[in-house]
């Protein structure tokens, strides 16, 4: 397989709209601990990202082209604080394999849509939820991959049980993740889509210093397949990235690779970097808690 074109630059988001098997969706409130109990606002983030180098990720649910653009928006509605929220994900991508200024035309369509109730745990926070998910091709091929899942989330801050970290410009955060897919007509339990994905099992995790200025996180998500041995993992996408924030805007650049576990197969990878502007009505920003990790197209 031809490597990727050359090297595009990130694109400036400059508007704002009401913010793998392939995990789009990031933790409600970009893993906001703090977050209110009552009251009704909007937050998220609006996304433009590009493909720096793409030997094998895919532009379509059917694996077919090379990602190489994705436009991306996130929110959060909140009608009883973080206590109960409605998230909303929506990614398009774009395939580098078409002629001319084709590549800027959306091939993918990804909408994710479902409801949260986070509440303070321990030093922490747990968030329960489900979310559907559908995956289909815009410009050409008829597959499709759809599910409803449920899931929980562990969400930690360490410099909220260590104000030293703080006192630093540290901290430390993250969430881990365990669901299942409870309705899964389609989703797939490998990159090459066999199977069909069962459990979810996640880590995120977070080191922000000088304020929240630099943050490097790693964020890897494992899948199972309910046609094989349904505990034992057969995907495993693993994200390093590194993260510049000045708020109200973030630049990532990330290396992500899809792999399976349980067998030989189709591996897909890329590097890329996504450029976003954050947005929250209604709400004054907490230091030195996580914005969260962008959601792993």
């Amino acid at each position: 397989m031809r490597l990727a074109s050359p090297p595009f630059a990130v694109a400036i988001v400059l508007s704002c709209s009401s913010l793998s098997a392939l995990d789009k969706q990031g933790s409600a409130h970009s893993g906001n601990i703090g977050g209110e109990s009552e009251g009704t606002h909007v937050s998220g983030s609006v996304m433009v990202g590009s493909a720096l180098y793409n030997p094998t990720y895919a532009a379509r649910p059917d694996n077919s082209g090379h990602a190489l653009f994705r436009y991306a928006a996130r929110a959060d509605i909140d009608l009883i604080g973080s206590r109960l929220s409605i998230p909303i994900d929506v990614n398009t991508f774009t395939d580098r394999d078409q002629p001319g200024i084709g590549v800027m035309k959306p091939t993918e369509l990804d909408l994710i849509a479902g409801v949260t109730s986070t509440w303070p745990l321990g030093p922490g926070a747990i968030e329960i939820g489900s979310r559907v998910e559908h995956d289909r091709p815009i410009d050409q091929g008829t597959f499709t991959q759809t599910y409803l899942d449920l899931r929980s989330r562990y969400l930690y801050s360490l410099a909220r049980s260590w104000p030293d970290l703080a006192r630093y410009a540290l901290d430390v955060t993250g969430w881990v993740t365990l669901g299942a897919f409870v309705l899964n007509p389609t989703y797939a339990a490998r990159p090459d889509n066999s199977g069909k994905a069962l459990l979810r099992y996640a880590l995120h995790t977070e080191l922000s210093i000088l304020d929240d200025l630099v943050s490097v996180g790693v964020d890897g998500t494992m899948f199972t397949d309910r046609q094989s041995a349904v505990f034992v993992p057969s995907e495993l996408d693993l994200t390093p990235e590194i993260i510049l924030h000045l708020a109200p805007f973030e630049l990532h650049v990330a290396y992500e690779s899809d792999l399976p576990i349980d067998r030989s197969g189709l591996t897909q990878t890329y590097v890329y970097a996504l450029g976003a502007w954050n947005f929250d009505f209604h709400r004054e920003p907490v230091p030195l808690e996580p914005r969260g990790q962008l959601p792993s197209p």
